[in-house]
């Protein structure tokens, strides 16, 4: 990586991104921090995904406010948890997380695909601690049956096909088969427990680019995926009277990749919303 320049000293962003080991409760997060300013905006990644993953998004934010994001239990440098696990289980460690790593709201909660089910539960166990979410091709928490519901029930004849319908059949509710050991089914009941967000500051950021080759299956198949997607995107939007939705045309599922200039504009309005709503 191509090393940046400060005060005669040359560092890399691994350098400058170097974490500070958090004990929660008998167990250590690592913990990335940079910037100052109010309001704290915290990243949640997808599942499996690391810190490094939001490394270069978080030093542009940090040019903005102050910006927190870490590695989940069993990822990166933090240490494991018991399994399996449940998004209650992620939501309370992040609590402790940024209460002994003394990082006070209120908070931008911006979370990745399963990110986008932490911060909301999140949300809800704590509201008064969040001034707005950025939820980034979150995922959905009817999205396991909805699609079981279009996908052909006699998939043998074509293997991707076979491959997808097991992911949402058999792997996605076997926690064993999964980076993070998170059981699925219970963090979607979890969800649908949840109230709405009010007129809470929302952005929701969906892909435009699908996440499967339409080629390599059923004519329309992947396309009716993709457009029940964005149903599911328009019902995320729907959680607040004061929400955004905003399609990343040139996106797949990893906008954080595709566009992450993006991300951090998006972001960039909230923490000027937030900063607006505190003068008053």
């Amino acid at each position: 990586m191509a090393p940046n320049q400060e005060s005669g000293k040359v560092t890399t962003v691994e350098e400058k991104h170097t974490p500070m080991l958090v004990n929660i409760g008998g167990r250590r997060l690592a913990l990335k921090t940079a910037g100052e300013g109010v309001p704290t905006v915290v990243l949640e990644m997808g599942l499996g995904s690391t810190a490094s993953t939001y490394d270069a998004i978080a030093g542009q934010i940090a040019a903005l406010t102050r910006v927190v994001w870490y590695d989940r239990a069993g990822l990166g440098q933090s240490d494991p948890a018991p399994t399996p696990r449940t998004i209650q289980d992620l939501v309370l460690d992040l609590h402790i997380l940024l209460q002994k790593a003394a990082l006070s709201g209120p908070y931008v909660l911006a979370g990745h695909s399963m990110g986008g089910h932490v911060v909301r539960l999140y949300r809800e166990r704590y509201p008064d601690e969040v001034a707005a979410l950025v939820l980034i091709d979150a995922s959905h928490e009817d999205q396991r049956e909805r699609y079981l519901a279009i996908l052909p029930p006699q998939p043998n004849a074509c293997p991707d096909l076979a491959h997808l319908r097991h992911i949402w059949e058999s792997r996605w509710v076997d926690s064993r088969q999964n980076a993070e050991q998170i059981d699925n089914l219970a963090n979607s009941a979890l969800l649908r427990s949840c109230h709405n967000l009010g007129n809470l500051p929302l952005v929701v950021l969906s892909r435009g680019c699908p996440m499967r080759d339409p080629a390599k299956y059923p004519s329309g198949l992947i396309e009716a995926m993709e457009r029940l997607w964005l149903q599911m995107q328009r019902e995320l939007a729907q959680l607040s009277s004061q929400s955004c939705h905003l399609i990343a045309s040139k996106s797949g599922h990893l906008i954080h990749e595709d566009e992450p200039a993006l991300i951090v504009e998006l972001v960039r309005q909230m923490v000027v919303q937030v900063r607006e709503q505190i003068k008053r």
